[in-house]
């Protein structure tokens, strides 16, 4: 009897002769060449889909072995996980593979999808980025026209199953991809698969590995822990996400994450750690730089001596709260101060409604969304730049804004969060305040307001910080480390 995963084209199938008693478990190989695996009687797809995967991305002769760190023959790496000067320098072919929903309604990945590719390709390399958007959740809370049209057009017993069916229909989704996935790195050709992590991404694991190739996972966020946190209309199986998460992640050639707690938290959950190289995110210092200023601002702004800016959405993660405290703590005080709010999101009409409430309305201006073009301008037609967030012990991201507030060469004020403690020295290069502290934003803004030599000097040092240490291209040559390293344990005698 065989028992067909389609599309993947594998074949699972009993022995010729076996007998299973009832009750008892049945063996099933592939004729692939997997190890075997001990599967239940009459198994589920989902359950065949395990066993396939499991058996892929660890029978395959392909795998890196176990329990001991492979010695790499390539590159020398320095403290920053840069290539040292002269070493690793041959160019690959890098197949990049985004399955994040569509980048034009997700600036951060979009910017980091076009400044990563862009300087990779500056080292010489050749990369080619294949993007297969999603449209957001069933439950509407994207902008994607197309994925609103489908809601409304779906049933309501549909809409009621959606945060049940959410994680089978994505599993079901990779299943289906890995032989268009096979099908596209045998024609690219490329000599290390680079993927951007996403929920159940672990088709692109088993094309990689069916065709011989490297494969290394670019992973922005815990996703599973993402999900199970945040998006509280998907109802996803216990455990399941996590442990796949972990399993695929574990038996890749290499991964690299934004930050030190990423790391940690992906370490703690079995993956290897020498596995996990930390790449922050960076800026490009020939777009975000002092003097771009839009004279829009200022002309609007026209005798009032000190602009505080913010840049980014309105969402609560955000630290909006926050903002609008200061931005009441600091009108009534200082008269010459005036706001630019750029950007827009779910609360960006109510801290409009309340400034208008409170007789702020020439003094705080809204742009709303604008073009990636014009930011760099906005940013620098401030004096003083805001990062609130809200308090959080897991603070995992590597935030771009933060890079490109202080390329523009101007005072930063943020929360002492996560990376950011990391990045920002407080009083050397901005000023950090505690996002649980009431009030802590608004005495710190104060401070840059009274003081413009020392607004002066924090910006310069914030500039130099981000010269040197947090550019795309520092970010990419950690990044093409990593590549190099994986190609490398791939190579005859290469572990």
């Amino acid at each position: 009897m065989n028992r067909f995963l389609s599309p993947t084209t594998a074949t699972i199938r009993t022995p010729p002769g076996t007998i299973s008693p009832p009750g008892k478990s049945q063996t099933y190989f592939s004729p692939m060449g997997f190890e075997p695996r001990s599967i239940p009687d009459s198994p589920s797809p989902v359950i065949l889909g395990f066993y396939l995967f499991e058996g892929i991305a660890s029978g395959n002769r392909h795998t890196v072995g176990r329990g001991r760190r492979p010695q790499a023959r390539c590159a020398v790496i320095d403290r920053r996980g840069r290539v040292a000067s002269g070493q690793g320098r041959r160019p690959m072919r890098v197949l990049y593979l985004n399955y994040e929903w569509d980048p034009r309604e997700s600036p951060g990945a979009l910017t980091h999808i076009r400044e990563l590719s862009r300087e990779l390709a500056a080292l010489g390399h050749t990369v080619m980025i294949e993007n297969r958007h999603r449209f957001p959740d069933a439950a509407g809370n994207g902008t994607h026209p197309q994925a609103l049209a489908a809601v409304h057009r779906s049933s309501r017993l549909r809409e009621r199953l959606s945060p049940y069916l959410h994680e089978t229909a994505a599993f079901c989704r990779a299943l289906r991809g890995i032989g268009a996935e096979v099908t596209l790195i045998q024609r690219q050709e490329p000599e290390v698969v680079l993927a951007r992590h996403s929920l159940h991404q672990f088709s692109s694991l088993i094309a990689a590995r069916r065709c011989g190739v490297p494969i290394v996972f670019e992973v922005n966020a815990p996703t599973a822990y993402e999900y199970r946190q945040y998006r509280s209309h998907y109802h996803l199986l216990p455990v399941f996400a996590e442990w796949l998460e972990a399993r695929t992640l574990s038996r890749a050639d290499g991964m690299f994450v934004v930050s030190e707690l990423l790391k940690r938290h992906f370490v703690e959950r079995g993956i290897p750690e020498w596995k996990v190289r930390v790449v922050p995110n960076g800026v490009d210092i020939s777009r975000f730089r002092p003097g771009t200023v839009d004279p829009r601002v200022r002309q609007r702004f026209r005798g009032k001596s000190v602009i505080l800016g913010f840049v980014g959405s309105f969402a609560r993660f955000h630290g909006i709260d926050q903002l609008r405290e200061a931005i009441d703590y600091i009108a009534p005080l200082r008269p010459e101060t005036c706001f630019l709010m750029v950007g827009a999101g779910e609360l960006a009409t109510d801290l409009q409604d309340h400034c208008r409430r409170q007789g702020l309305s020439r003094r705080v201006y809204f742009t709303g969304h604008v073009a990636s073009e014009e930011v760099p301008g906005l940013m620098a037609a401030a004096d003083i730049l805001i990062a609130p967030y809200e308090a959080q012990e897991f603070f995992y991201l590597s935030p771009i804004k933060i890079f490109e507030y202080m390329a523009v060469g101007r005072a930063v004020v943020a929360a002492g969060v996560g990376q950011i403690r990391e990045i920002i020295q407080d009083e050397t290069n901005g000023l950090l305040y505690e996002p649980a502290s009431a009030g802590a934003l608004g005495e710190r803004l104060l401070r840059l307001v009274d003081d413009p030599d020392f607004r002066r000097r924090l910006g310069e040092a914030a500039r130099r910080t981000v010269e040197s240490r947090y550019t795309w291209r520092v970010s990419a040559e950690g990044v093409a480390a990593v590549l190099e390293q994986a190609r490398e344990r791939r190579r005859p005698g290469g572990r």
